[in-house]
């Protein structure tokens, strides 16, 4: 063997021999993460709920009808909602829920889909004996589940709330789109088939434990901390990741417009119309502005405000917005959450 080829095979096995170490690290990482999961994040409210082979988290509270059903925005938590569910829960019933894969429940069997999300809290919530009617309470990506449930199951809700709900013809500007949306097709691909490989060797789980949690600023120090652990854990990841490579053709769909989801974005699209049922739509008259380009997002946000949100009025002929001096999660305005709730629940008591 010439002196070339020797020094070549001897790098190429040291950079073997690191691979290999680096593999190993990896798979004992998550390995010993997931023990920790089960010692760290026991949990501390609800109760698990099957849903045919695997559970659910549910947490119910307060008495009377009907029963509000929060929806979460993003891929959080339902324990985002426990400064608020407490409140409504003085005047009738309330539960908060994880899908699936987020925070006390079980990873789904498969990508999710608007259809088994709907299909899951249906099932969830007649297994627990919780049953209708409903006002549902959609925040931001969950105001499309809401109305998908709603278009599905009809005869089990009675009103609606939708907090700065997502439009699914929404067309935010560059700047206010998530890093997925900014890569090219063939990156996202490539992301989208390691997934599986990333989570088994706890690349999922490093890139998680670096995500930053949700904005707690209404929260105790113990709620923040619950929160942000339950929205660092990769079995979320994994199900966000999962189901928007699965809406986009394994990445190869670069969305347009709407949520970035467009399996859940045309399912919301065609709920053209949520009857006479009372609705209240919750806008967000604050907004973020990154520094150089507040012209812009200005420019965007009175789209926001006075068409898209505008237009989710028009689903119920029983529909109103109101403009709340708050952000987008509305976590600095939950007195206007309350209150809209409070409001759909006694209008569903009113005589027709």
């Amino acid at each position: 063997m010439s002196r070339f080829r020797l020094w070549t095979f001897r790098i190429f096995c040291v950079l073997f021999g690191l691979l290999f170490l680096m593999l190993f690290a990896g798979f004992i990482y998550e390995q010993v993460g997931r023990a920790e999961d089960t010692k760290h994040l026991p949990r501390r409210v609800g109760q698990a709920i099957d849903v045919g082979g695997r559970t659910m988290n549910l947490y119910c509270s307060g008495e009377g009808a009907p029963t509000v059903i929060f929806e979460t925005g993003g891929n959080e938590s339902g324990y985002s909602w426990a400064l608020i569910q407490p409140r409504i829960a003085a005047f009738t019933r309330a539960c908060w829920y994880d899908r699936a894969g987020v925070g006390w429940s079980d990873p789904p069997s498969t990508p999710r889909t608007s259809t088994s999300v709907i299909s899951d809290l249906h099932t969830m919530l007649q297994r627990a004996g919780e049953f209708p009617p409903y006002v549902l309470v959609g925040a931001s990506i969950g105001g499309e589940y809401v109305r998908i449930y709603t278009a599905r199951y009809p005869a089990d809700v009675a009103g609606v709330v939708l907090v700065d709900a997502t439009n699914p013809d929404q067309q935010e500007p560059a700047f206010m789109q998530g890093i997925s949306e900014r890569m090219s097709p063939r990156v996202r691909h490539l992301l989208c088939v390691a997934v599986p490989t990333m989570a088994r060797f706890g690349v999922l789980r490093l890139v998680a434990s670096r995500m930053g949690g949700s904005d707690a600023s209404q929260a105790n120090t113990e709620q923040a901390d619950i929160l942000s652990r339950l929205e660092a854990q990769p079995k979320a990841l994994r199900a966000n990741a999962e189901q928007a490579c699965a809406s986009t053709e394994e990445g190869r769909v670069t969305p347009t417009r709407g949520s970035g989801n467009p399996e859940l974005d045309n399912a919301a699209r065609n709920v053209s119309s949520l009857g006479d049922r009372p609705l209240i739509v919750l806008t967000a008259g604050r907004f973020w502005a990154p520094a150089g380009l507040e012209k812009e997002s200005a420019e965007f946000h009175d789209v926001w405000v006075h068409q898209l949100q505008n237009s989710l009025v028009h689903l119920s002929t029983h529909g109103r917005q109101t403009i709340v001096d708050a952000y987008h999660d509305m976590s600095d305005a939950p007195d206007a959450v309350v209150t809209a709730t409070q409001q759909v629940v006694e209008e569903t008591h009113a005589p027709k």
